[in-house]
């Protein structure tokens, strides 16, 4: 059996059709994402797997795709990056411990 659309129904997909495409103009996607930040995309999927990036996921034929606001990136550079690594973490090194015992 076939479904039976109805005018408003195919406007309305059409409708739709149209907002996804304006925002995959506007957004970057995970790719462009990952180039503009100087990471892999694989690391980019991460931070926002773990909600210290914020996308949207927009269909894309079947599946799914996420993409990122070009602000929002934006503001997660600002916070984040170049703030990570063990250099940032392990704080001031402390001077050298010369031998007394050879200045002798």
């Amino acid at each position: 059996m076939h479904a039976h659309t109805t005018p408003d129904e195919g406007t309305r997909r059409d409708q739709t059709h149209a907002t996804e495409t304006a925002a995959r103009e506007t957004l970057l996607s995970l790719r462009d994402a990952a180039t503009a930040l100087g990471l892999r995309p694989a690391t980019v999927k991460q931070y926002i797997l773990r909600g210290q990036l914020a996308a949207v996921r927009l269909p894309h034929g079947h599946a799914t795709r996420l993409y990122v606001a070009p602000a929002e990136l934006e503001c997660y550079r600002r916070a984040s990056l170049g703030a990570q690594g063990w250099a940032k973490r392990r704080g001031p090194v402390p001077p050298a411990i010369t031998d007394v015992s050879r200045s002798r």
